[in-house]
């Protein structure tokens, strides 16, 4: 690439990465609040009022439990994609902040979005279980334990992930000072 390439490329990102990062971060929030209301609710108020009661022969409460997780499946899932649009956002403009300036390429912007969406990932996936993991034990206890040896599974691999994708950018900017470091007389 050119060095006016590498410039717009550079000027692109972080200002893609800005817009994305402004538009997409109060639909999070509001998101968050109101899944946090619903476990809040669902757990403190509704669940123990229907203990002990029964609708046409099931136990309300597991009842209550199953409705409560598909309302906060349903909004995680929606969720979910904004996230996925925070990170690519993040992603671009820590590339744009910890590379050097204008001397982003494409290939360096993928590796900082594999890092950041891996942890962030995890994080989220944690995050999301221990929201459910009430809800879904109340309903038969090993559901909660085969959802967490899937999601340990799961992290190891996307933990594998983001450590190549940050090794390839250290083995570059290694490289780099190296070829600088070497060149000196």
């Amino acid at each position: 690439m050119s060095s006016e390439e590498v410039e717009g490329y550079y000027e692109k990102v972080r200002s893609e990465s800005s817009e994305t990062i402004a538009s997409v971060l109060p639909k999070i929030i509001l998101d968050v609040s109101a899944a946090i209301l619903i476990w809040l609710f669902g757990k403190l108020v509704f669940v123990p009022i229907a203990e002990g009661i029964y609708f046409l022969g099931y136990p309300l409460p597991q009842l209550l439990n199953f409705i409560l997780i598909v309302a906060l499946a349903v909004i995680v899932f929606r969720m979910i994609f904004d996230v996925r649009r925070l990170i690519e956002g993040l992603a671009g403009f820590a590339a744009c902040e910890i590379g050097a300036p204008y001397d982003v390429s494409p290939e360096e912007v993928e590796h900082y979005r594999t890092a950041l969406r891996g942890i962030f990932d995890i994080i989220v996936v944690s995050l999301i279980y221990m929201l459910f993991v009430d809800f879904l034990s109340r309903i038969h206890v090993a559901l909660s334990g085969v959802a967490l040896l899937a999601i340990v599974v799961w992290a190891i691999y996307k933990i594998w992930r983001v450590v190549q994708a940050v090794s390839e950018e250290i083995r570059r900017y290694t490289t780099a000072w190296a070829k600088k470091a070497l060149s000196k007389p």
